[in-house]
């Protein structure tokens, strides 16, 4: 698996969450004001019924289920090759299994997505529903399943980009045109699917950026424990403990 810098990227990750937290939490009306962007009194969230915005998100849907499922076989072929599978190792194909499994999976839908109880956009009285505004974090009894907090889809499409890195980088031999294409792609699909489920009144904009947070936070642990690296940390371009 290829190296990363994990000092470096814990302090983003960190500036991310501290920001976050500053303006959705510090300011939830941010939410409010931003999905009103995209809604109108006549016609609600315009763009819902989209059907090439629709379509595209259920086929991003779908490959992230297809690594999902393919992730464990290809570990125990690579296994028992003694070779890398579709360009990636045993011990990235287990990263990738994990990495579904806990986040996007048990984390995700079946924590905070089961338990948070926040209304989606497009059920609160701001814009023509029922239910209760409630800031990201307030886990409350708006929502009885299946909840706006956080978005199972950024969060399986940020997955979905970390493979697709990942694979770039562990690539032996590759185009420079191929590399270039799989990084605009793996910036591509999460974006996307933040911005549909925004414009659609399906999330919040704070569901999709703390969906994103938790993904890659979780990720970052997980990569530095298969990495055997936890415990660690970079000084000075050296490892201490």
């Amino acid at each position: 698996m290829p190296p990363i810098d994990y000092q470096m990227t814990g302090r983003w990750l960190l500036a991310g969450w501290l920001a976050a937290l500053a303006l959705f939490v510090g300011a939830p009306s941010v939410d409010l004001a931003l999905s009103s962007l995209f809604w109108s009194p006549w016609d609600g969230f315009r763009v819902i019924g989209n059907p090439m915005w629709e379509f595209l998100r259920q086929r991003i849907w779908d490959l992230s289920i297809l690594v999902f499922i393919l992730s464990p076989f290809a570990m125990w072929r690579a296994l028992a090759r003694r070779r890398n599978v579709l360009g990636l190792s045993a011990r990235a194909w287990g990263f990738v299994f994990t990495l579904y499994l806990l986040l996007p999976g048990l984390l995700v839908n079946g924590f905070l997505k089961a338990y948070s109880g926040r209304a989606r956009p497009a059920t609160v009285t701001e814009f023509g529903g029922d239910l209760t505004f409630t800031p990201a974090w307030s886990f409350v009894d708006q929502c009885a399943r299946n909840c706006s907090f956080v978005s199972g889809e950024v969060s399986a499409a940020v997955a979905l980009a970390l493979v697709i890195l990942l694979w770039r980088f562990s690539a032996e031999r590759i185009e420079r045109w191929v590399g270039n294409y799989a990084i605009v792609v793996a910036v591509f699909i999460p974006t996307f699917i933040a911005a549909q489920r925004v414009v659609t009144g399906r999330h919040f904009v704070s569901d999709a950026v703390f969906a994103a947070l938790v993904t890659l936070s979780g990720a970052w642990l997980l990569y530095a424990a298969f990495e055997g690296r936890l415990g660690w940390f970079r000084l000075g371009g050296k490892e201490r403990v």
